[in-house]
């Protein structure tokens, strides 16, 4: 025989001899449909603790300043999606990566300069690994810094045939990284779908 709490949720069973832990008498079972108050805290405590990152990779969207325009970070697939739906109202893609293997790598200081003004750019800190940016034509110089390393490409872009340009800034690899390059990796071999067949 087995008993059920009397202090109100009704869903501790206490086997009966012969019974393991796990089974419960048929008389304890639950109508369909009906969850136990653990399962509903259970479900309900995974809804509230997922909402938040999946309502910030919602969210990501072009912010403006001084006409120029930007978003970053691409850490999950639907931030990833996100910033790749932003591709056709950008003119600029920076991803940053670390070591040989390209590690994505996030919380990047990033300044981004017009030549022909110093004073027009952009002075963020990209929370992910990827930044889209829209920028008016002209030279533009991108810095970066991360773990204590600076990093700075020049970029031009022109007003007549509009293009995405697309840079990699890649940082030493970070401390603690031990992955090692493949052979595969070593080799260069740029069609990775082929090899070995």
């Amino acid at each position: 025989m087995s008993k059920t709490d009397p202090g109100g949720a009704g869903m501790i069973v206490i086997p009966a001899e012969g019974r393991t832990p796990l089974e419960r008498p048929r008389s304890s079972r639950m109508p369909a449909g009906l969850l136990s108050a653990g399962t509903t805290t259970l479900a309900l405590a995974l809804s509230l603790a997922l909402a938040p990152a999946a309502a910030h990779a919602q969210a990501i969207d072009l912010r403006e300043q001084d006409g120029l325009a930007w978003a970053c970070g691409g850490i999950g697939y639907e931030e990833r999606e996100s910033l790749r739906a932003l591709e056709p109202r950008v003119n600029v893609i920076l991803l940053f990566v670390a070591g040989e293997r390209g590690g994505l790598i996030a919380d990047v200081a990033l300044r981004v300069i017009a030549a022909h003004n110093p004073e027009l750019g952009l002075d963020i800190t990209a929370p992910g690994p990827i930044c889209v940016m829209r920028l008016p034509a002209g030279s533009w110089t991108i810095e970066a810094r991360h773990g204590g390393v600076s990093r700075s490409r020049a970029i031009t872009l022109a007003a007549s045939a509009p293009s995405l340009a697309r840079v990699q800034i890649t940082f030493p690899a970070e401390t603690g990284d031990t992955l090692r390059t493949s052979p595969e990796e070593s080799s260069r071999v740029k069609d990775w779908g082929r090899v070995g067949r």
